[in-house]
């Protein structure tokens, strides 16, 4: 496989099935496991014992972004009420591993569970891994632009289209920004940003795709934005909660949201304000 995907060292499933769904933080894959929550256990846990992101420094230390997996998970465990002892097994692996663990089993933790904060005293109790920075993170490679030459579409399109054959990840966001400048005038260009939104590993980069979507061919994106109230990414939930459609589920989703103790304090108010807005008529 070539580009970032060979860089990254980790085959992702297809970004259909359950596992690829998983591996790249996608609101469909919760939805799937909720389903069948012991076929779904060994492919949650995998997730945290293998890191699946593309861009992986971490979130919580790092100014900038990366890709989040960490919150996505920690609810998997919970609302699928698997038993997080998979993850403080964890706590005694290379460090990497263990600060995974840590950091979903700290969200556990938060969310109520007992037993993840009695395995974070005792793994604090007994000396183990430090927390301090990591290294510069992997995968964001992007390419000095140089002078800003302002491509029209026909060159953002094919920018786009070789970043799709060559599995590039990183930083086609850019180019679908760039395209959503021009609007419908840019419609050409619908079909590979869709491809990008389902099948991107970089996660952090999946807004972008919609928001490009919206500009330019926003025909059908309801049930892109409902999923989004699952996504890993908190701007995607920030962008469901917005724009996802009035129904039964997605008010339930979104006071899930607002309720939650481990939810992003944004993301909590904004689906405050949005079930107001219903609630008001």
């Amino acid at each position: 496989m070539t580009g970032d995907r060979a860089r990254c060292g980790l085959d992702y499933a297809p970004a259909g099935t359950l596992p690829g769904l998983l591996q790249r933080g996608r609101g469909l894959g919760a939805r799937m496991a909720a389903e069948d929550p012991s076929a779904a256990a060994g492919l949650v846990y995998g997730c945290v014992r293998w890191d699946w992101r593309w861009d992986w420094r971490w979130d919580w230390r790092w100014d900038g972004q990366a890709d989040s997996r960490h919150l996505y998970l920690a609810r998997l465990i919970r609302d699928l009420g698997l038993s997080p002892e998979p993850v403080t097994a964890l706590l005694t692996a290379d460090r990497d591993t263990c600060e995974r663990a840590t950091r979903v089993l700290e969200l556990l933790a938060l969310g109520g569970s007992a037993q993840a904060r009695e395995a974070l005293r005792e793994h604090v109790r007994e000396g183990g891994h430090g927390l301090g920075p990591q290294a510069p993170p992997r995968g964001d490679h992007r390419p000095d632009p140089g002078p800003d030459l302002d491509p029209g579409v026909p060159a953002l399109v094919a920018e786009l289209e070789r970043c799709w054959v060559e599995r590039q990840w990183c930083g086609p966001d850019g180019t679908a920004l760039g395209l959503a400048r021009f609007g419908a005038g840019a419609g050409g260009a619908v079909s590979l940003l869709r491809r990008f939104w389902l099948w991107t590993p970089h996660s952090y980069e999946r807004t972008a795709y919609l928001e490009a979507l919206a500009a330019i061919g926003p025909a059908g994106l309801a049930d892109a934005y409902a999923e989004c109230l699952w996504d890993c990414e908190e701007s995607a939930r920030l962008l469901g909660v917005e724009r996802a459609p009035d129904g039964p589920v997605v008010r339930e989703r979104l006071a899930y949201l607002r309720d939650d103790p481990m939810e992003e304090a944004a993301v909590r108010a904004a689906a405050r304000v949005r079930l107001a807005v219903f609630a008001g008529g």
